[in-house]
C-alpha cells in the first residue's frame, strides 16, 4: 500500500470470523493503485488474485470497479496451505505447472463465461477463465474457473462423507486443483455485485 489511508481502508474492508472466512463489501478504497492492481484499475469491473506464498488457501480475490476497491475475499488456488509449506508438495502446490495441484499462473486472464446454475463437476456460479500456458511455456493449465462448493442451484448439498463437492465444510474447501475458490456467500456476492455494475472484464492474477 502506497499511504496509511490505503492501509486503513484495507484493513476495514477485511475482517476474520470464526470460520476463518474474510469479509467483504466494505466501502470502496480509493487512491492511486500500486503496481499489484495498475491492470484491474484501468478497467470498469475487474478481479485481482492476490497469492500468499504462506498459504496457497488463505490467498484474497480483490474486486474493483475503476480505481476503487470495493472488496476483498479470501480465496484459494491449489492444494498448497499453511501446513504443507515447507514439505515437497507444499513447494510443488506453488509451482504453476503442477497440472490438478499447483496454484494459477500469474498473469491477465479474460473471462470467457459466467454462470449461476453451471451443471458439472462444479456446479452452481463459476466464471470460466481461458486455457493459459504456465511460467515456463511447457505445461498448458485448463478446465480453470472462478467458484465454490454448492448445488447446480446455488444451495448448498447434503452431507456426503467426509468432504462433499456441493457442500462448504470449512477452509479446507479452499484448495482446490487450480481454480480460484471463494466461499459460497462471497461469490454471491460477486455475482450480485456484477449484476448491477457490470461483468468483470479481466482478472490479474499476482
Amino acid at each position: 500500500m502506497n499511504n496509511l489511508k490505503s492501509v486503513i481502508a484495507a484493513a476495514a474492508a477485511t475482517a476474520v470470523l470464526a470460520t476463518g472466512v474474510v469479509t467483504a463489501m466494505a466501502a470502496p478504497a480509493t487512491g492511486t493503485p500500486s503496481a499489484r492492481h495498475s491492470a484491474a484499475a484501468a478497467s470498469r469491473v475487474a478481479l485481482v488474485f492476490v497469492k500468499n506464498a504462506k498459504d496457497p488457501s488463505n490467498s484474497t480475490l480483490q474486486l474493483w470497479n475503476g480505481r476503487d476497491r470495493i472488496a476483498t475475499y479470501r480465496a484459494g488456488s491449489g492444494l498448497g496451505t499453511a501446513a504443507n509449506y515447507n514439505t515437497n508438495k507444499g513447494k510443488s502446490y506453488r509451482n504453476d505447472c503442477t497440472s490438478k495441484a499447483g496454484w494459477l499462473p500469474n498473469g491477465t486472464y479474460k473471462p470467457t463465461s459466467f454462470e449461476t446454475g453451471r451443471n458439472s463437476a462444479i456446479k452452481g456460479y463459476a466464471i470460466g477463465l481461458p486455457d493459459t500456458k504456465c511460467r515456463t511455456g511447457k505445461v498448458k493449465r485448463t478446465g480453470l474457473f472462478i467458484h465454490s462448493e454448492m448445488t447446480k442451484d446455488r444451495k448448498q448439498g447434503p452431507r456426503n462423507g467426509a468432504d462433499s463437492p456441493q457442500r462448504w465444510e470449512g477452509v479446507q474447501d479452499y484448495k482446490s486443483y487450480g481454480c480460484i475458490k471463494l466461499h459460497p456467500s462471497h461469490i454471491a456476492q460477486l455475482f450480485s455485485y456484477m449484476n448491477k455494475h457490470g461483468r468483470a472484464v479481466l482478472l490479474t492474477v499476482r
